[in-house]
């Protein structure tokens, strides 16, 4: 009785249309959520970008980097600091 299923479809699609249901619902919790719109300071955009806080500075300054300003300290978008590598660096993403 454990196999008795009244549908006009076949057990193994109807287990393959469950799965995918479930794997559509359950496979976006588990991924993290987007981390390259955190807001990141000074420090850790020297270390992505692998330059010295002149650079950052000038880089500022140039209107290269935007740059967001919270109770006085300087905050950068993460993808932008991603983004301002490849385009310095010459590679495209």
């Amino acid at each position: 009785m454990d196999n008795l299923i009244f549908s006009p479809i076949d057990k193994r699609q109807l287990i393959q249309e469950i799965a995918e249901e479930v794997a559509s619902l359950i496979i976006p919790q588990l991924q993290p959520p987007a981390q390259e719109d955190e807001l990141i300071q000074i420090p850790e955009a020297m270390k992505l970008l692998g330059r010295s806080r002149t650079t950052i500075n000038n880089w500022r300054k140039e209107g290269f980097l935007k740059e967001q300003v919270i109770n006085t300290r300087v905050y950068f978008k993460k993808s932008d600091i991603l983004n301002a590598g490849y385009q310095k660096n010459g590679r495209k993403k």
